[in-house]
């Protein structure tokens, strides 16, 4: 199993990382990717990612940031993705939903980093919430589509689109609440070669476990859930994501 999108950098794991990430591989999770999602972040990631074999890391800034993100940062980011491997670029993107986020400000970053992606061959690692169809805009304008949307909540139609480019998605704990209707009719509806799953942990946690840290570990129920709501098995739901996991981030 590959968690497509884990936090294993967050300081809320600095006390108990190595144990965590123990029991995720004794149960069969073998990689994490792991984005960083500031500049200050991306040395902690890549001693990390040397210290745990299982860590992928991946470089950018995200919108939750854009207010202490400087220009500098895209020169920064441009040459540590030049000296460093690194598994994708992110994570990047737009958040329109939190409205104290300036949108031109996202708009000059998430435009910056995908012309850095192109520049490095790097698939994008997208945060995109209240603002799918801004994001295949900005990809349709640098006509660049090697990109997967995590936590991913789209409409069938937007879905439809996005597929329409190659485009993936990853999803998360979202799914296992028992009243998500419209995104388990969602998942069903995108095709097993572009689906990824992932913890986003120590954020969003399984129903309802909300106020929880969300665990590594709990991967394993999301696949399940899937499995469940799906004509899939759990084997096949586990090959079917790992093999496009291994696909988009080339390891």
């Amino acid at each position: 199993m590959i968690d497509a999108h884990i936090h294993l950098d967050d300081k809320r794991f600095d006390a108990c990382r190595k144990d965590m990430i123990r029991e995720a591989k004794n149960a069969g999770i073998e990689k994490f990717i792991t984005p960083a999602v500031q500049s200050s972040g991306f040395i902690k990631l890549k001693e990390l990612s040397g210290q745990f074999n299982s860590i992928l890391p991946c470089y950018g800034l995200h919108p939750y940031f854009v207010a202490s993100h400087q220009k500098k940062d895209i020169e920064l980011l441009d040459e540590w993705l030049g000296n460093n491997k690194s598994y994708a670029l992110g994570e990047c993107g737009l958040d329109f939903y939190l409205k104290e986020l300036d949108q031109q400000k996202q708009l000059y970053y998430f435009q910056a980093q995908i012309e850095l992606a192109k520049k490095n061959n790097l698939p994008l690692i997208l945060h995109a919430r209240g603002a799918i169809d801004a994001i295949l805009n900005c990809l349709k304008n640098a006509n660049y589509f090697n990109a997967m949307i995590h936590s991913y909540n789209g409409s069938i139609q937007q879905t439809k689109n996005l597929l329409n480019y190659g485009v993936k998605f990853s999803f998360g704990g979202a799914i296992c609440h028992p009243r998500a209707h419209k995104l388990h009719k969602l998942i069903k509806y995108c095709p097993t070669d572009s689906l990824m799953f992932e913890t986003d942990a120590p954020d969003q946690n399984l129903y309802p476990d909300f106020k929880e840290l969300n665990l590594p570990i709990n991967l394993i129920k999301i696949i399940s859930f899937y499995a469940d709501i799906t004509q899939f098995s759990i084997k096949e739901a586990i090959a079917h994501s790992t093999k496009v996991s291994q696909h988009f981030f080339q390891f």
